[in-house]
């Protein structure tokens, strides 16, 4: 327990020698005392009682005023839900009937998940995250109508988006034990360094992997930046599917079509890996299992807000004070009258 305003206590000390150094000095006088019958037992202790109850009652009176409260601590607004992160390729291959295509599918997405938490990160040359985790709906929806091609330049770095989609799912737990930099330069390898190996193993023994995934909608031709193989290869290790839901460009990639087909292999058996699935937009029947594959997902506890907070407790003393000056009270007035 702490004090608000502890200096108040100090109204303790003149009040403690008040009561040491208080005489009562009161009595019924008679001419003679052979007819005063005087009260024995717990009748004659009551009343010597009433200046210890009394000064009980002012005891109580400050601690009450110098507002006593509980220390810190966290207190969890929390749903059951999943945690999804959206990566949407805005590079200039999606220009015209590809990205309007995209929007569609994750605003009808967006409209479904009412007690999910969602981010949002479109990629092009860069990558960034547009819209951090949240269940505003409505901000979800106006963030993509903002969404065009070569917004974030006109390449595609499909590693680039999966990565800041994995950041955005985790940037809270980081803290500073990890960071994005030092995670990132750990997976920019054929293999798993043991800095993201450490980070796997971290998040899975804080128990937080169960509820989250990744969607990518691309056309699944990366020309930039690191493979997606890399990122999905950290998500593979840390138990969290990805799923690509893949549209035709609406332009040229400025890749070979033999190393296209090539990529767009690679990126369904990485994501596979992942025990997710690759999804075709053109196919409607296809888009309706996607929707059905997400829905089927476990869900689990999500943290919507954590707030530290106290607690104020000055309302005990309150009552402790009034009690007994009501005590005090009963003891001076009514109970020496008794017969």
């Amino acid at each position: 327990m702490t004090f608000a305003s502890p200096l108040l206590l100090l109204l303790i000390v003149p009040f403690g020698l008040l009561y040491v150094f208080w005489r009562e000095k009161k009595f019924l006088g008679y001419s003679s005392l052979a007819h005063v019958k005087e009260p024995g037992g717990f009748r004659r202790t009551v009343p010597r009682l009433n200046k210890s109850v009394f000064f009980g009652a002012v005891f109580f009176a400050i601690v009450a005023i110098a507002h006593p409260q509980t220390r810190y601590y966290q207190e969890e607004t929390a749903l059951q839900g999943r945690e999804i992160a959206l990566a949407i390729d805005t590079s200039f291959s999606m220009t015209g009937t590809a990205i309007e295509t995209i929007k569609k599918i994750v605003g009808d997405f967006i409209k479904k998940r009412a007690n999910d938490l969602i981010s949002i990160t479109i990629f092009g040359t860069d990558a960034a995250l547009i819209v951090v985790p949240t269940m505003e709906t409505q901000l979800l929806e106006k963030s993509l109508e903002r969404v065009q091609a070569s917004q974030v330049g006109y390449q595609t770095a499909i590693g680039e988006g999966l990565f800041t989609s994995l950041a955005a799912l985790f940037e809270k737990e980081m803290g500073k034990q990890f960071t994005i930099k030092e995670l990132r330069n750990s997976i920019n390898k054929e293999y798993l360094a043991e800095y993201a190996i450490s980070f796997a193993k971290e998040m899975e023994r804080r128990q937080i992997l169960k509820n989250k995934l990744i969607i990518l909608f691309t056309d699944g031709i990366y020309n930039i930046g690191i493979s997606p193989t890399r990122p999905l290869r950290l998500l593979k290790r840390m138990g969290i599917k990805a799923y690509v839901v893949a549209v035709k460009a609406s332009d040229v990639t400025g890749v070979d079509p033999e190393v296209a087909a090539q990529h767009i292999e690679e990126l369904k058996e990485a994501v596979e890996s992942t025990r997710g699935k690759y999804y075709h937009a053109e196919n409607f029947d296809e888009v309706a299992r996607f929707y059905n594959e997400i829905d089927a997902m476990e869900k689990d506890k999500i943290v919507v807000e954590t707030v530290v907070k106290r607690k104020d407790l000055y309302l005990y003393p309150t009552l402790a004070c009034i009690v007994l000056l009501f005590v005090a009270v009963f003891i001076e007035h009514v109970w020496i009258r008794l017969p």
